[in-house]
């Protein structure tokens, strides 16, 4: 009997998984696309061009990936590459799978617990009467287990997270790059958002994020080289810093100071400016899971516990990166009902992959966004988000 290419796929990422737990070596893909990327790029002049996924998907790649073996690399790297390509048709693809392989075949064991022993967090906050929210101070070190929509059995927390990262951002939106930093996914500070169902023991992630302090702002995906250039284009109103300088101490700016000046100088002023940056944080990777017809209601949660959580353990402002429509939407209409009490100041903008979707970067005020969630049902939520975008379109 033959086969079917989804069994075909599994069979491979399991031979090659025990292969690379034989040989001690479960990063064999990750040194393969790394040597191949460089091998890739030497075919460029000015050597870089655009993301992995782009560059992958390139005629020189195709010239190179599973036709040309890499001197550099034992003979049966070459022979997995071929592999890999002709059961999934991209490298990056078969990594991806091989990580998510990795995550649900971990040697974790979960106890018969029954009903009464499994252990509950009694510090989280309901919200929306069935849904539970809290803030981890560092995932790696929590011992509970929780379903995902992308596992038939439970993981530990950190590996739960991991696996919807992978899942979402990878999988989902093919963001490979983030396959050589999965272990920012798997440990520190994390919003979860999570419910109690009917014959499950174990609670479901419906939503997550990374939350990074000041003391690490040099790993801060907001001043990432990447997300700090010349194609940002600055966009800070004077309504918007009004708003900062009433919800957090700060040195006092005004919109003049920053006129000529790049979005990288700007973000960087506003930084420096705060007084106490204790109650400053970046928020990342927020996730949404469940099913499509939840997740417009599963994101107004995400945001609303997020603001709630973050402000009830004393911070003021969130750098963070946002482009779903929805949050875009939202707060640019909450700015327009209240300017001065915005509860997202946005900063610069781009449309980092030429697909007319804005990406923002911009601060999250956490006392006013959290008084707009508070004030706003669902209902109103989208009642707010379909009003403005009609607008625009009259425009």
């Amino acid at each position: 009997m033959r086969l079917s290419k989804k069994n075909l796929q599994y069979e491979f990422i399991k031979e090659l998984y025990d292969y690379c737990i034989q040989t001690q070596n479960l990063n064999l893909l990750q040194q393969l696309i790394s040597t191949r990327e460089r091998i890739i790029l030497s075919q460029f002049e000015g050597g870089t061009i655009g993301n992995l996924e782009y560059l992958f998907s390139t005629s020189e790649a195709a010239n190179i990936l599973g036709k040309q073996p890499c001197s550099s690399l034992p003979k049966i790297y070459f022979h997995i590459e071929q592999l890999a390509i002709k059961f999934f048709g991209c490298l990056l693809k078969c990594s991806t799978e091989f990580e998510i392989f990795k995550l649900i075949h971990k040697p974790n064991m979960v106890l018969n617990h029954d009903s009464e022993t499994v252990s509950k967090n009694t510090t989280s906050t309901i919200i929306d009467e069935k849904y539970h929210y809290e803030l981890v101070p560092d995932i790696s070190e929590d011992e509970r287990y929780f379903h995902t929509e992308f596992s038939d059995q439970p993981l530990p927390l950190s590996d739960a997270i991991v696996l919807i990262n992978i899942a979402t951002f990878v999988k989902e939106h093919k963001w490979y790059e983030m396959l050589n930093h999965l272990d920012i996914s798997s440990k520190g500070e994390h919003f979860i958002l999570y419910q109690y169902t009917e014959n499950n023991l174990y609670p479901t992630i419906i939503s997550s994020a990374l939350i990074q302090t000041t003391s690490n702002k040099h790993e801060w995906l907001f001043f990432d080289g990447f997300f700090q250039n010349t194609k940002w284009k600055p966009n800070l109103e004077s309504d918007g810093l009004l708003s900062l300088t009433k919800a957090t101490s700060m040195t006092p700016l005004t919109r003049s100071q920053f006129i000529d000046k790049t979005s990288d100088e700007i973000e960087n002023d506003l930084f420096y400016s705060i007084l106490d940056k204790t109650k400053v944080c970046e928020a990342i990777r927020l996730t949404i899971s469940g099913s499509k017809s939840k997740a417009n209601y599963h994101l107004y949660l995400a945001q609303k516990g997020l603001a709630m959580a973050l402000k009830e353990s004393g911070r003021d402002a969130v750098f963070t990166i946002i482009e779903k429509p929805a949050m875009v939407l939202f707060y640019k209409a909450m700015n327009l009902l209240a300017p001065t009490q915005s509860p997202y100041v946005f900063i610069s903008e781009q449309d980092v992959n030429k697909t007319g979707i804005i990406t923002y970067k911009g601060i999250w005020l956490l006392k006013n966004a959290s008084s707009a969630f508070n004030q706003y049902s669902f209902k109103a939520y989208n009642a707010n988000i379909i009003s403005l975008r009609k607008k625009l379109r009259n425009q």
